[in-house]
């Protein structure tokens, strides 16, 4: 017989089992195994959680937005801060500076065309100016009547109408001079004046704090009460009604205890010790720790001194009448 084709062979025995096995496992849900160099079924991997990209960051609010930076980057931005800051304030400096020189270059330019500091006189200013292409038909009418009063006309006058001129242009430059000097004069007399009745004002409410039992001006709190009787007292000046400082300060005071009241008065037993502070709240039991000893001893005494009458008419027994006529008589 010829031989058997590869299609009719039996199969091996190991393999029969596994193909059995197989189709049981399928009917009964049960996963197959693999062995040797059969691949498992491919599954997804699990996908793992996204990274905080802030973590370890610490947040900043900066001009309502929200950062977040590593200590490092902090210390960074803190260094130069700090290097950056003198440099800011140079800069305040110097705008303030740039903006009281527009001041006095808009209201009164020749103080600075004369001023030796800045470099710049009159002629080079004034040649800069009339090569400008900005000349306008105004501005050489200012200068033409300007150049014929100072300088034609004046050079027409005969000596004795020029002599008049310049004696009086000196006048009115010496009495235009001796005007600042005393407006000057009298500016630094009302600031010493000033200075003096702060001084003085000083002095008293820093006098009628201490007297009435608030801190001193020294202190951060004192200031502020100072500057707080300062401003009753400008209130009470502007109403009509003056008020010394004492009196200033002593309303001032009656306010922070009323403030004092109307808070405590709204908290609870805890907040209020809380508030109070533990040495305050130390005071507040020792005090009522007085009474209660100061009660109970009352309570306790078993031979309480009955209280004599201030208005109980006095009574003498007989005995007592007759030792008091014998002393009358050893008197005698």
């Amino acid at each position: 017989m010829a031989e058997a084709s590869a299609a009719t062979r039996p199969l091996p025995p190991d393999t029969a089992a596994n193909v059995v096995k197989a189709v049981t496992d399928k009917t009964s849900g049960k996963p197959p195994e693999f062995k040797g160099k059969e691949s498992p079924p491919m599954t997804p991997p699990p996908i793992a959680p996204a990274a905080d990209p802030n973590a370890g960051k610490k947040k900043y609010v900066v001009d309502g937005k929200e950062i977040f930076l590593t200590p490092e980057q902090a210390d960074s931005y803190v260094n130069k801060g700090i290097a950056f800051e003198p440099r800011i304030s140079e800069l305040a400096r110097l705008q303030n500076e740039t903006a009281q020189f527009l001041e006095l270059l808009k209201n009164d330019p020749s103080k600075v065309l004369f001023n030796p500091k800045v470099g710049l006189t009159p002629e080079v200013a004034l040649e800069k100016i009339l090569q400008s292409s900005k000349i306008s038909d105004s501005i050489k009418e200012t200068v033409g009547h300007w150049y014929y009063e100072n300088v034609v006309k004046r050079a027409n006058m005969d000596e004795r109408d020029r002599a008049i001129l310049e004696r009086d242009e000196r006048i009115q430059e010496l009495t235009a001079g001796e005007k600042a000097r005393q407006e000057a004069q009298v500016a630094r007399e009302n600031q010493a004046r000033v200075e003096q009745q702060l001084g003085i004002l000083k002095g008293q409410i820093r006098e009628a704090l201490t007297e009435i039992g608030l801190p001193s001006v020294d202190t951060p709190i004192g200031a502020q009460l100072a500057k707080r009787v300062a401003d009753v007292m400008r209130v009470s000046y502007l109403s009509r009604q003056p008020c010394t400082a004492k009196e200033a300060a002593a309303k001032v005071k009656a306010e922070v205890k009323e403030f004092q009241k109307m808070y405590y008065d709204s908290l609870d037993e805890d907040k209020l010790v809380e508030e109070l502070g533990k040495e305050n709240a130390e005071k507040v039991r020792k005090h009522f720790l007085k009474i209660v000893k100061a009660t109970g001893k009352d309570a306790q005494d078993p031979n309480p001194k009955p209280r004599e009458r201030s208005n109980e008419r006095k009574t003498m027994n007989s005995d007592q009448f007759r030792d008091y006529l014998d002393g009358l008589k050893q008197k005698k």
